[in-house]
């Protein structure tokens, strides 16, 4: 049965209508239709610099809002016309404090966006925006690089979920990873590989058992699993292994303790992020996104 307007879950996908944010609404779209969540497509017109307000009733305010609308409508009606309910909003303020304002409003299950923009406030390279937002953003962050964007109406059947490489150390944080991790499998068939990262001082041994325990646990569960249990950095190896199995994602918890070096943002997290050649989900906790 399908779910009411109101439970669905969903997804905010702020944008700046840089390549980036096209190629991040083809993902926010096929996130939206396999969990059958509402889209809201978000653009945040940026205060001046020094400024501490800009009334929305300005010329230059209407003006930019309503060039944004213009841009936000056509978003949104691809998204309706693939079955995906969307809704265009427009805000004034600074990028990072508005996004997480709405996830707080809209309960958000998970903000996916684009990264390595050019232009505007879709900077997102690691250190203002999209930092901010993947620390403190209380639902999982889907980054996704610019890579090659063209035309989004025939771009979004493209985005493929075939195989995903997911990170773990073992920790409670990195469980919340494989949660997700699994749900998606589950969702769009896909294969996961569990990647688990040995320090020198690790028992190789134990490694390998609870590794072996994880990937059959996800067998049971119906997914197609493997495990790789590798010494070296854990960035490196990461970023390795999910070019060597042509990754479709990759998916790392935040705030581990062992193993995977502490993943934390200023270290693997945000190195995978900086790295990868695919989208990255950084998963601080799973509750928002499954428990809907």
């Amino acid at each position: 049965m399908p779910r009411s307007k109101h439970n669905a879950p969903c997804i905010v996908l702020p944008t700046d209508f840089q390549r980036p944010a096209r190629r991040a609404f083809t993902y926010g779209l096929a996130m939206a239709r396999l969990f059958n969540a509402r889209l809201r497509l978000l653009h945040v017109i940026k205060l001046p610099s020094g400024g501490e307000s800009l009334p929305p009733d300005t010329r230059y305010a209407r003006m930019m809002r309503t060039s944004a609308l213009l841009e936000l409508g056509r978003l949104a009606r691809l998204a309706r016309e693939a079955g995906v309910e969307a809704e265009p909003i427009v805000d004034f303020g600074v990028p990072d404090d508005c996004i997480l304002r709405h996830l707080r409003q809209e309960r958000a299950t998970l903000l996916v966006m684009g990264t390595e923009g050019r232009t505007g406030w879709d900077r997102l390279r690691l250190g203002s925006t999209a930092q901010t937002l993947v620390r403190r953003a209380d639902c999982p962050v889907l980054a996704v690089h610019g890579g090659v964007a063209g035309d989004v109406a025939r771009q979004a059947a493209r985005v493929k979920l075939n195989r995903i490489v997911v990170g773990t150390d073992f920790s409670s944080c990195a469980r919340q990873a494989q949660r997700v991790a699994e749900r998606l499998a589950q969702l769009a068939n896909a294969m996961v590989v569990v990647v688990h990262v040995q320090s020198i001082e690790d028992d190789g041994q134990q490694g390998w058992k609870r590794l072996d325990r994880t990937v059959q646990t996800l067998q049971r569960r119906g997914v197609r699993a493997e495990g790789l249990c590798r010494s070296g950095n854990p960035v490196e190896t990461l970023v390795e292994e999910a070019g060597r199995w042509e990754a479709d994602l990759v998916v790392v918890g935040t705030q581990g303790r062992r193993g995977l070096s502490r993943l934390m943002l200023g270290s693997v997290a945000e190195g995978v992020l900086r790295r990868a050649g695919c989208p990255v989900l950084v998963v601080r906790s799973a509750e928002t996104l499954l428990n809907k």
